[in-house]
């Protein structure tokens, strides 16, 4: 049950990140000052070529943003999948889940420092939740 709940928890936190985070950050701007909001402005203004496409910092930072998102699948499927075994099933799948584990742990690492204690605690207690689960398999 526990890994359902992680599968649940970070369903969420992608729902969040991808709407409310990237989506809504790119229709209404970061709101973080006029000196951000400049900033904003500029990357939507700035084309350069990369890997030969033609794009904008703000492209390069959204499609970015939106790959997270869509790299969550694969770990909010693994985990929903592992919550639905029974118990001998779990055990041969706990290298996916302590690499999802280790996955979790370092997003909350890199949430903290790049993002804030919000997102830090919010990836680091679901990646806790996985560790208990995996430990309790």
């Amino acid at each position: 049950m526990l890994y359902g709940i992680c599968a649940a928890l970070l369903l969420l936190a992608t729902l969040g990140h991808t709407f409310g985070g990237m989506l809504g950050t790119a229709r209404r701007g970061p709101r973080a000052g006029p000196e951000a909001d400049r900033v904003f402005a500029d990357m939507k203004s700035v084309r350069f070529r990369w890997q030969g496409a033609e794009t904008t910092w703000f492209g390069f930072w959204l499609g970015n943003g939106l790959l997270v998102s869509a790299a969550f699948l694969v770990p909010i499927i693994a985990l929903w999948v592992l919550g639905g075994l029974d118990a001998t099933q779990r055990h041969a799948g706990l290298p996916i889940a302590w690499a999802v584990f280790a996955s979790l742990a370092l997003t909350s690492l890199l949430g903290f420092k790049y993002f804030g204690p919000r997102a830090g605690v919010g990836f680091g207690v679901i990646a806790i939740l996985t560790a208990i689960a995996v430990l309790s398999a």
